[in-house]
């Protein structure tokens, strides 16, 4: 059972009406008062997450330029076969490596994958210990404001 906006009745159904240009829900008696507003489905489209997409979280690896040039020279690759293997430009890879340049999440993936290396990573978050221990509450009105 529903209750009416207007009238607070318990009623089996319940019809949408404008009244003075508010729309409300309203018993038959009620919605007397104004006119019926004629009630459409719309379905919502709901977007698709691109998983490609770097989070906030992951962040580069402190470093990251002194990994990959020592994962490459582990292999005993030069900066042109890399960027030949990966079809990128060596001046890319040669500025990643001095990390004048950050590689986005998909050159970063190709260069995890060759070398067996991680250069984004998501970091874990720290707890903040407030000096007050709340338990595991959340947070009132108590907390924030000054209440005598």
């Amino acid at each position: 059972m529903a209750s009416c906006e207007l009238c607070g009745r318990d009623v089996d159904s319940l019809k949408k009406v404008k009244i003075e240009g508010a729309t409300l829900k309203a018993c038959d008696s009620c919605g007397k008062m104004g006119e019926e507003v004629a009630t459409t489905s719309k379905k919502k489209q709901k977007k698709k997450k691109s998983t490609t997409r770097r989070t906030k979280k992951d962040v580069l690896v402190n470093g990251y330029g002194e990994k990959l040039k020592e994962a490459r020279e582990g292999q005993q690759l030069s900066i042109e076969e890399v960027a030949d293997d990966l079809n990128e430009k060596e001046s890319l890879i040669a500025k990643i490596e001095k990390e004048d340049l950050k590689p986005d999440k998909s050159l970063a993936e190709k260069l995890a994958k060759k070398f067996d290396i991680t250069l984004y990573t998501n970091p874990e978050v720290a707890d903040y210990d407030t000096g007050d221990s709340v338990d595991k509450r959340k947070a009132t009105m108590e907390d924030v404001a000054d209440i005598d």
